[in-house]
């Protein structure tokens, strides 16, 4: 599925064509950086992340110009980590050779690793949200990628015959909520994360299922 980068963030004129060069290179470790930073202590500075990346402040600025570019860099990269946990495990492929229960287990499980992981780069960066035009481009755009995914796993499910009929739109923002759901603190809680996840995936597959024949 092809995915295109949030607008203010031009792609180089021979982006996909050659070996990145060194200044891209070092803004990648810098987002890297960022992202580790937030993900292990959930703030970070410019000093900080350009010691993790192994550079200087100075270098930092000149890829990230204010912490707001910083953060937004760093959201846009987990957000496409996310898009590609959707991707990697919402396949019909693997639906129709393993079944619908144990697709939502696995796509429920990596998820959970994912929020787990990320769970502080997501929360700053949400937080920011009201007051970052930038944040809630990236955040709209690829919550359009994902539920692009979601709508085809759906349709292509349906004409299998794995996923119950209706509305495939409807049934993909029913599924893209219940997975947005997955990023809640209780579900990542290690007293009753499993329980909650366990019951998530349930609620998942209850939706999709298609009726038995018995019915």
């Amino acid at each position: 599925m092809a995915q295109k980068e949030p607008n203010f963030t031009p792609a180089s004129p021979d982006a996909g064509t050659s070996v990145p060069g060194k200044a891209e290179r070092t803004r990648s470790s810098l987002i890297d950086a960022t992202c580790a930073e937030l993900s292990d202590t959930g703030s970070f500075t410019a000093e900080r992340v350009a010691r993790r990346a192994g550079t200087s402040v100075a270098t930092f600025y000149v890829h990230l110009p204010t912490k707001d570019v910083a953060l937004t860099a760093a959201f846009q990269r987990v957000m496409q980590e996310l898009v590609e946990v959707v991707e990697n495990h919402l396949e019909v492929e693997f639906l129709l050779e393993h079944g619908l229960d144990t697709l939502i287990r696995s796509f429920v499980g990596a998820s959970i690793d994912f929020f787990s992981d990320r769970a502080l780069v997501l929360r700053c960066a949400l937080a920011r949200l009201p007051e970052s035009r930038d944040l809630r481009r990236v955040y709209r755009e690829y919550e359009a990628v994902a539920f692009e995914h979601f709508t085809r796993f759906v349709s292509l499910g349906q004409a299998a015959g794995r996923i119950r009929a209706g509305s495939v739109p409807h049934l993909a923002r029913t599924l893209l909520v219940l997975s947005q759901g997955l990023n809640n603190p209780l579900v990542l809680d290690d007293e009753v994360g499993d329980e909650l996840s366990t019951e998530l995936t349930r609620v998942m597959v209850a939706c999709l299922e298609p009726a038995s024949d018995s019915a």
